[in-house]
């Protein structure tokens, strides 16, 4: 769907709320001073409760569904995994909210995918009708709360740019995900066989002990599309684990190519990987080169890191580094969730 029909309806659920505040205030202003701080009470906490209702379907969904939450961010709370821990912090409140799933067992992927997608939706639009119900039941009875008429614009806002498919700057909406998932397209294919791939993973499974058709018997994507990058990072994975050197490093030169759509986070994990294909090789001058794009990831305690520095310390002739680094790595390792990648990193590991 064109570009800017998502903007013009993005523009117009923008104008609508307004409309609503606007109104709901005036009627507040008309009553008095106490009306008028209940109706911002309201608008405040719709601003802080509905982007967290909303998540908090698509988290409720994916547990039903057997999935763990890898990362969840609402208004300007998140809980994240890192080294194998679960953490939470404070993000942005103008960031995209999101919520991003980990399958924890293959299998049935499309009709869990589609619950998961949709939970959000559901979460909305049961906050939105009891916003609207509770406001309209109480004016009826002569005891009009200010406050739930502050939360309903925001809370419509929010449900009206999910339930359209439509795709804005931030990304897809729930909507559009779901109906793509319907439909088979491409993107959604690919998402679903990647799923796929990590509740294998998930459950124990090695990356090279999955099928290698839900690698490579999918639609071609644009390098503009996320998940271009995500299955070229999971093949590059399925031929390292083979010893498939160059069809590794093809995937990993893949992706350098299409870097101007990838986040600075992922260019420094690629970095980091061809900082390993490099020291495999023996091409020192192009392993320290690409070292030096990476270093905040290196000095990260993973049995990434570790394995990475000790394969670029013995390719420069540092034995007296490696044992140490491969003992770190394989005490990282032990923070490991997934198990198919703990046994991946292990066999890395072993080979150096």
């Amino acid at each position: 769907m064109k570009k800017w029909i998502a903007t013009v309806y993005a523009i117009f659920c923008t104008l609508l709320m307004v409309a609503g505040f606007a109104v709901a205030f005036i009627f507040a202003w008309n009553v008095g001073t106490k009306q008028v701080l209940s109706f911002l009470v309201g608008m405040l906490a719709s601003f802080i409760v509905t982007p967290i209702v909303h998540e908090f379907g698509h988290l409720a969904f994916l547990t039903a569904n057997k999935m763990e939450c890898a990362y969840i961010k609402c208004f300007c709370f998140k809980q994240y995994i890192k080294n194998g821990k679960k953490r939470f912090g404070f993000a942005s409140p103008f960031r995209a909210d999101e919520t991003q799933a980990i399958p924890k067992t293959g299998g049935n992927m499309k009709k869990r995918a589609l619950a998961y997608t949709v939970g959000g939706l559901i979460f909305s639009g049961i906050l939105l009708g009891l916003l609207v119900a509770a406001a309209l039941t109480c004016t009826l009875l002569n005891a009009t709360i200010f406050a739930l008429w502050g939360a309903v614009p925001y809370a419509a806002y929010i449900f009206l740019l999910n339930v359209a498919p439509l795709e804005y700057a931030s990304g897809k909406t729930d909507a559009l995900v779901y109906r793509g998932i319907c439909k088979g397209e491409p993107a959604e294919t690919v998402m679903l066989s990647a799923m796929e791939i990590q509740g294998q993973l998930y459950s124990g499974k090695s990356f090279a002990e999955i099928d290698e058709s839900l690698y490579f018997d999918l639609p071609q994507l644009c390098e503009d599309e996320p998940l271009y990058a995500v299955l070229l990072d999971l093949r590059y994975r399925y031929y390292l684990e083979k010893n498939e050197l160059e069809k590794a490093a093809d995937c990993l030169n893949r992706l350098v190519q299409a870097q101007a759509y990838l986040t600075d986070v992922e260019i420094e994990k690629i970095a980091a990987e061809l900082t390993y294909m490099h020291a495999l090789n023996g091409d020192l001058e192009r392993a320290e080169e690409s070292g030096k794009l990476c270093r905040n990831f290196l000095k990260e305690d993973t049995a990434t890191a570790k394995r990475i520095l000790a394969a670029y310390s013995s390719a420069f002739g540092k034995t007296e580094a490696v044992a140490p680094l491969l003992a770190q790595a394989n005490e990282c390792l032990q923070n490991e969730r997934i198990l198919g990648v703990k046994r991946f990193e292990e066999l890395l590991i072993s080979r150096i």
